[in-house]
């Protein structure tokens, strides 16, 4: 293992200890998520900041607020991790608020999606990707009407966020999801979140399909099989990276195997495809080797960051959500 994976890892460990000491409550996943954007930022958790910022949001949300509950952890860390906490939350929900025009429901995903929008410093021009984003969700409803739901408002910021036209978007991510579903049968669902997340990269729609398989087909081969479900969107994140199908997937093998070996992140924490996509976001948010960098003609840095950020908060919060449904119907 690169010395600074080794790096990467040891940092989010150690993040991941010291959130969950100071919110011991928290799902682990969502604070392993929280962990990470300290690591990202090559920072050690500040508790008490997180606590200070935790407290704002709770003093400023309700209850019932999108970014409370499961969401409550990730907030507070993008607060802490910004230079004016109390400014952040109100551009985050003042963004949100444009995406609530008319509707009736909140969403977490939205929220995700307002996030998004602040973290890529787009959140002036947010009037302007929101009515974007609701070009591609409606065309998305037009194609594939038993797919496209609420979740995919996350993965379709992504797509708005990005300069290419909403009709050719929409073109290529249904060239991508023809392709990629070809491979991945019985999971639509998956295949079209991944289809977002690679059409959200500049490049040939086929090659950036035929990238994504041959990194799956690689990790298979590396006997560290990738997950089919909530986790698959995540290699996406990976297609932009220099490297080869097999060094990506043996990098990112190593750094599941890393992780696993500590609290937090053990078989008993979390299953190992969702290790996977941790080794997935440190790997892919690397900048030291040559060979792993995000090349400009792809995608900037920042933005392929954020992108597997939120790839990762969005698994979370979904796998979240339906341990939370599972356990609520088993007690009754």
């Amino acid at each position: 293992m690169r010395e600074a994976i080794k790096q990467r890892c040891d940092l989010l460990i150690e993040n991941w200890k010291l959130i969950h000491k100071g919110f011991w409550l928290e799902n682990g996943s969502l604070a392993a998520i929280a962990a990470a954007a300290y690591a990202d930022k090559g920072q050690t958790a500040d508790v008490e900041r997180l606590k200070e910022c935790h407290k704002i949001l709770k003093k400023k949300e309700g209850i019932f607020s999108e970014f409370r509950g499961n969401s409550e952890l990730i907030v507070s860390s993008k607060m802490a991790l910004s230079s004016d906490p109390e400014r952040y939350l109100e551009d985050v929900t003042g963004v949100y608020a444009k995406f609530q025009k008319d509707k009736f429901w909140g969403s977490s995903y939205r929220a995700l999606a307002a996030m998004t929008i602040c973290d890529v410093g787009k959140a002036s021009e947010a009037d302007a990707v929101i009515e974007k984003t609701n070009e591609i969700m409606k065309g998305m409803n037009k194609t594939h009407p038993f797919l496209t739901s609420d979740e995919d408002t996350s993965f379709a910021v992504l797509l708005a966020i990005s300069d290419k036209k909403t009709e050719d978007i929409l073109e290529e991510l249904e060239e991508i999801y023809k392709s990629l579903k070809k491979k991945f049968s019985l999971h639509d669902n998956a295949v079209f979140s991944l289809s977002q997340v690679l059409a959200s990269y500049a490049g040939n729609a086929q090659d950036k399909a035929d990238k994504a398989i041959e990194i799956f087909d690689a990790f298979a081969a590396a006997g560290a099989k990738y997950g089919k479900g909530y986790e698959l969107a995540s290699l996406g994140t990976l297609i932009g990276l220099g490297a080869g199908p097999e060094d990506i997937a043996s990098e990112v093998a190593e750094a599941a195997d890393y992780l696993k070996g500590n609290r937090g992140f053990g078989a008993f924490d979390m299953g190992k495809a969702t290790r996977l996509m941790f080794g997935t976001m440190i790997v892919a948010g690397d900048n030291s080797d040559e060979n792993y960098k995000v090349g400009a003609s792809v995608i900037s840095g920042t933005v392929a960051r954020v992108i597997a950020e939120q790839t990762a908060m969005m698994v979370a919060i979904m796998a979240a959500s339906t341990s939370s449904a599972t356990t609520s119907s088993s007690s009754n």
